[in-house]
């Protein structure tokens, strides 16, 4: 239960450090109102990551491999979208910055986790 916990605060400021990133390249695309929205945010994330992502990921397998993996990020974007859509205070202006911080997510979220596990 702890390293749950442990794990879903990390996800928290891996949201954060993402808002940081993608809002140097694209200023006032992607915002997190504050730590709080940014917790909800990375809850939400883990519920759609671990119920209706492989889901969505086996459906798109024919189209992963001709796609060389593209859809994949297809379906990252289309989770942090739906996310951003039901979080109140978390906004996404855009597909570009979808797409950016979809990428930024994923990478700093890696490192977070490799970095404090």
């Amino acid at each position: 239960m702890p390293k749950l916990l442990i794990n879903w605060v990390l996800n928290a400021i891996a949201f954060l450090i993402t808002q940081r990133i993608v809002n140097y390249f694209l200023p006032g695309q992607f915002r997190i109102q504050d730590f709080v929205t940014a917790l909800i945010a990375a809850l939400l994330l883990g519920l759609i990551n671990s119920t209706v992502r492989p889901v969505l990921k086996l459906l798109t397998f024919p189209l992963t491999i001709l796609t060389l993996g593209l859809s994949s990020l297809a379906i990252n974007v289309a989770c942090l979208m739906f996310v951003a859509s039901y979080v109140p205070g978390l906004q996404i202006n855009g597909i570009v910055p979808a797409i950016a911080g979809s990428i930024v997510l994923s990478i700093v979220s890696t490192l977070i986790h490799w970095i404090f596990n």
